[in-house]
């Protein structure tokens, strides 16, 4: 009898236990799976706020090309095109060409080179046409993607109509993107390693219709999570990811339900979940506001930092910059040796604020420091006198020594713009400005060529 009873109560024993293991593990499988989601959704996110902002900063390109021509009238010359495209070429690696078509006709293309002939009607050429005039009626910017070229390559286009200031068309500034190159520099194709398909998804509200502008295979992906992504002239474009296999593997399945059935396993399978989606937690955080790279903060928690200054209307300050020549190093050393630049630029920047003041990454080799509270210009003139400093100290990777400098501008809210918009683009202004007037010195230096002040004009 007592054998009987001590099997009924292993057996009423094993039963209670098993139920209680089975609910955690099936608990584990859920939050595994949702974890593993929300981890999925805030790459997607992270990557569709580097897309969005490498987007904006290309159309910035036209926007530079429609500041000249209205502060000249429509008039530029040929060197004063080549001088502003070969300083904002330096700049990205993905550029393939830009362009100027006055009247709609391509009159100036940089470098000679390049997917466009002088002489294309942007309104009768194919790849341009219901863009051009949509845009020249709607007096926005326009992106297209994709568009092959004449090598058959697919590339990104931007386009921007030209008024001048009495409202008479000009004509349209072009940037044309290498897509490929585009989509390495935001680190998409960079999905794949992590086990991810992904497919990118244009709305295009010219045509309405929905067009693949890239994905990693042609099959249907399984429950993805996706991210919006807002670009030029109004249009949106999707980016959905989703794992190869499945968000759980059969294998995962079945090793939790054979923990269910080890008692002993109990406790330990708790701390591990438990554990697990701690780390999973951490991991999350770094990786919504952190740039992987330099470990400065990244475009979203810019973002979401600045939107939070502007709601409590602090007063606050911005610094823009970037490298100056940076393209020269991963074109003459690589890109290891590129990103090891970028990586101590970063540590001498952080290095070079207050523990109060917060710098960002955001995207390439711009870097933007936000200060806290009211200061004169002498301030921030000595704060960016410092981060020069600092910076141009010998860089030393490897056997490798390099030279380094920034470009730089600041702004001041309120002194400088009451809105978020208007203190940005005085600070992004203030840099190119800083960055022409360094390429007219190295000029006059070199021994290159004459720049007047009419060169460097907004």
């Amino acid at each position: 009898m007592s054998k009987k009873k001590s099997i009924s109560f292993s057996l009423i024993t094993f039963v209670i236990t098993l139920i209680i293991t089975t609910a955690i593990a099936a608990f584990y499988l859920i939050s595994t799976s949702n974890s593993r989601k929300e981890r999925a959704s805030f790459i997607a996110d992270s990557i569709a706020d580097r897309i969005e902002a490498e987007i904006n900063n290309r159309e910035y390109i036209t926007r530079v090309y429609e500041i000249q021509i209205q502060g000249s009238n429509g008039e530029i010359t040929e060197t004063e095109f080549n001088t502003i495209s070969e300083a904002l070429f330096d700049d990205y690696l993905d550029i393939v060409d830009i362009s100027l078509a006055k009247d709609g006709i391509v009159s100036n293309v940089f470098p000679r080179e390049s997917s466009l002939d002088v002489g294309t009607n942007f309104f009768n050429d194919s790849r341009f046409g219901v863009y051009a005039d949509y845009s020249k009626m709607s007096q926005v910017a326009v992106i297209i993607a994709p568009a092959t070229l004449n090598d058959g390559k697919e590339s990104i286009i931007i386009t921007r109509p030209v008024f001048l200031r009495d409202g008479s068309f000009w004509g349209f500034a072009t940037v044309t993107v290498d897509q490929s190159l585009f989509m390495s520099d935001v680190n998409l194709k960079g999905l794949a390693e992590e086990g991810y398909d992904f497919k990118l998804v244009g709305n295009n509200t010219i045509t309405g219709e929905n067009r693949v502008i890239v994905e990693r295979s042609d099959k249907n992906l399984a429950a993805p999570v996706g991210s919006m992504i807002s670009t030029v002239g109004g249009d949106f474009w999707t980016l959905d990811i989703a794992p190869i296999n499945s968000w759980m593997k059969i294998y995962e399945v079945v090793i939790v339900l054979l923990i269910a059935l080890i008692i002993s396993a109990l406790s330990a399978l708790f701390m591990y979940a438990y554990m697990n989606m701690k780390a999973n937690a951490k991991e999350l955080e770094v990786l919504s506001y952190r740039d992987a790279l330099t470990n400065l903060y990244n475009p979203r928690s810019y973002h979401e930092h600045m939107e939070e200054l502007s709601k409590k209307k602090l007063p606050y300050g911005i610094i823009y910059m970037d490298l100056n020549d940076f393209k020269k190093v991963n074109d003459t050393y690589g890109h290891e040796t590129g990103d090891g630049l970028l990586n101590i630029t970063a540590k001498r920047l952080q290095n070079s604020i207050r523990e109060k003041d917060r710098a960002f990454r955001i995207g390439g080799d711009e870097f933007v420091v936000v200060i806290h509270g009211t200061h004169d210009k002498k301030f921030y003139e000595g704060v960016i006198a410092r981060m020069r400093q600092n910076v141009a100290r010998d860089v030393v990777i490897g056997d490798i020594t390099l030279k380094v400098s920034i470009s730089a501008g600041y702004a001041r809210c309120p002194e400088d713009g009451s809105k978020l918009e208007d203190v940005v683009k005085k600070a992004d202004d203030a840099m190119y400005y800083n960055k022409r007037l360094l390429k007219a010195r190295r000029a006059q230096e070199s021994g290159t060529g004459s720049v007047t002040a009419k060169d460097i004009m907004e």
